[in-house]
């Protein structure tokens, strides 16, 4: 369901103001929306739905902080949706657009909850099913490796190993990890074959990186790889990595 060509997915938030302003049709919009989402997690696909939801939930949020902080300041003449604040002036009475963006986001927010848990319970039900290991002896600098992933209970498996980066960023005066994955090798394998043997055929492909850091994550059950599996395998990886 679209309005003008805008939906509560689009960012940052123009559905909130264009057209009808009516908190019980923008409802609706985020309503159908969320359908849609919601088809994603019974097809078992996380990303990027439970990302947007995330964000979704966090805009409306810093919205009504900012929407209860400035009453003081006057009443609402618009929005700022870039760097969401509302704009207020002191002169005349625009009581209604406050009337509305509470009304909207007080029913929009209990829906976002519901669907971000539906979204989180999938993503531990899929992390608690994947199995992941280091593999051999680790180096002292974690900050290259490979990470094997392997899918499937029967004898034959789908292989895929990444080469991963870590690096460190700066964003808004804050450092944060960065962890890039390519993916250099892409195969059916067997549960006989060891991680340890891929390890060291990669090593042996890769003379570049002879001491790699090196960890295993193994699924027995099908799920969609790069909506899910592979953003819960890389998750973990960071947090072995954050606490190297």
């Amino acid at each position: 369901m679209v309005e003008n060509g805008r939906h509560p997915g689009n960012d940052p938030l123009p559905w909130i103001t264009q057209g009808v302003l009516d908190a019980e049709y923008k409802e609706y919009l985020l309503l159908a929306w969320l359908q849609k989402l919601k088809a994603e997690f019974k097809e078992s696909r996380l990303y990027p739905a439970l990302s947007d939801l995330i964000r979704k939930h966090k805009e409306l949020g810093q919205l009504h902080a900012e929407l209860l902080a400035g009453k003081e300041r006057g009443s609402a003449v618009g929005l700022d949706l870039k760097r969401l604040r509302i704009l207020r002036q002191t002169a005349g009475n625009h009581d209604g657009l406050d009337e509305y963006l509470e009304t909207l986001i007080q029913r929009a927010l209990p829906h976002l909850t519901l669907a971000i848990e539906e979204g989180k319970s999938l993503y531990d039900l899929i992390e608690s099913q994947l199995e992941f290991t280091p593999v051999g002896i680790q180096p002292l600098r974690m900050d290259e490796g490979y990470l094997i992933l392997t899918v499937g209970r029967n004898q034959r498996r789908s292989l895929r190993a990444y080469r991963f980066q870590k690096s460190r960023i700066l964003h808004g005066g804050e450092a944060y990890l960065q962890l890039q994955l390519e993916c250099v090798e892409e195969r059916r394998t067997s549960r006989f074959e060891p991680a340890e043997s891929v390890k060291w055929g990669l090593i042996s492909k890769h003379r570049d990186l002879p001491q790699p850091a090196t960890f295993h994550a193994h699924a027995d059950w099908a799920v969609p790889l790069q909506h899910s599996l592979l953003p819960i395998a890389r998750r973990k990886l960071l947090r072995e990595l954050t606490r190297a």
